[in-house]
């Protein structure tokens, strides 16, 4: 039985009736208005926090509780302190530069470039950049699971396992034949389910993936695709671990609870692509 179902009825209602209570603020960055948003998940009302002067694409949270956020059209790599409200530019010269991944040492930190394909590894203390991979042909979504497995959305339609210190790539998935820019985007790992779960927007369908994964990486069940027509071109995702994925889906940041397979939450936000959870408000 799938991985997705092992839950219980009882749990799932509990879950998609509990969400708001367990997650009250999202961050949101805006590609469409070109800035950074907090969405108060209970009242529906977006706040803008700081206008960048330019479209950011991903974003994440470092170990303070501070927005880390990519502008591709710039090349720059920007943190942005909610305490302090100072914006600085931690990397540059990275034209394309989209997701990215705090690695498991916190020392470190992933960048995937779109286009021509690579992923950089930039170093915190010296802020300096090495290449891990090259040649991808695009790359989207980064993410690690709790083995310590490294994996990337490459070429648009294919997932690929890879080596974090030589940059082998160890195993590929592909999601279905390549066409344009269909397949994944999104990527991030969900420890309710043990899965890897990523946004979709290609020639199946918009909606979520599913790809369990264990010690050894992918397995050999390879993914479940689950269409959700409500979402409009989904990007950015983040899991609570508490069976809730949270989504920026370009013109609607959402919510999705994995044990109903249902849309729990949507609203307009005219933009949102990078999303991460407001620490303490989960």
């Amino acid at each position: 039985m799938n991985m997705l179902r092992r839950t219980g009825v009882i749990l799932a209602i509990v879950l998609g009736l509990t969400f708001l209570a367990s997650a009250q603020q999202l961050y949101i960055s805006n590609e469409g208005q070109s800035n950074l948003q907090i969405l108060n998940i209970a009242t529906s009302q977006l706040t803008t926090l700081y206008e960048i002067g330019g479209k950011p694409d991903d974003m994440i949270l470092n170990a303070q509780g501070q927005l880390i956020y990519t502008v591709p059209a710039a090349g720059t790599v920007n943190l942005w302190d909610p305490n302090t409200k100072v914006n600085t530019t931690l990397a540059s010269g990275l034209t394309w530069a989209r997701d990215l991944e705090i690695e498991p040492s916190g020392q470190t930190m992933l960048i995937g470039i779109y286009s021509p394909g690579e992923i950089v590894r930039y170093n915190f203390a010296t802020r300096t950049t090495t290449t891990l991979i090259k040649k991808l042909g695009t790359c989207d979504g980064i993410t690690y699971d709790p083995y310590g497995n490294l994996y990337a959305v490459a070429n648009h339609n294919t997932i690929i396992q890879i080596n974090p210190t030589t940059g082998a790539i160890l195993n590929t998935l592909v999601l279905e034949p390549h066409k344009g820019v269909n397949g994944g985007d999104g990527l991030t790992y969900d420890s309710f389910s043990g899965s890897l779960w990523a946004t979709h927007d290609g020639t199946i369908g918009e909606g979520l993936l599913q790809i369990p994964v264990s010690q050894s990486g992918f397995t050999s069940a390879g993914f479940t695709f689950y269409p959700q027509p409500a979402l409009s071109s989904p990007d950015g995702i983040k899991s609570d671990g508490k069976g809730n994925l949270y989504i920026g889906a370009v013109w609607n940041a959402a919510v999705y609870n994995i044990p109903t397979n249902k849309i729990t939450y949507n609203v307009v936000t005219k933009g949102a692509d990078g999303v991460s959870l407001v620490p303490g408000t989960y």
